[in-house]
């Protein structure tokens, strides 16, 4: 750039500016790069919160479910545990309810010493 003294002694470029015009022009330059960086961090925080929302969002969605299918499996082996005992009462009442082993051998002892002779005796004749 070419400058010269005019006569308030202020210096002046080619095309007319003065240096205090060239600062603000710089100043405004700078303003406006600013301006943009400014608006380009806007845009980058309002994308980050949206995904941060939708991931907010999503792991409250995951957590409900977990929680759900923890209600539910409780569910479930509460239910088996209860049939689990009342299938074991039965079972404990049928034992009650049966002959001890030595009872039911006695008992059919005879039988089966009845049909082998019945066995025998058609045999022989």
């Amino acid at each position: 750039m070419f400058f010269s003294v005019v006569e308030n002694k202020s210096m002046v470029n080619q095309s007319g500016k003065t240096g205090k015009q060239l600062k603000m022009t710089s100043y405004l330059a700078q303003e406006v790069r600013l301006a943009r960086r400014h608006e380009e961090i806007l845009s980058q925080r309002s994308v980050l919160l949206q995904q941060m929302e939708t991931y907010l969002g999503d792991k409250k969605t995951k957590k409900t479910w977990q929680t759900q299918a923890a209600d539910a499996a409780h569910k479930r082996n509460a239910a088996l545990l209860n049939d689990i005992e009342a299938a074991e009462k039965k079972l404990q009442e049928r034992v009650y309810l049966l002959p001890h082993p030595d009872t039911v051998k006695l008992e059919t002892l005879p039988k089966h010493w009845d049909t082998i002779q019945m066995l025998t005796i058609s045999f022989v004749f």
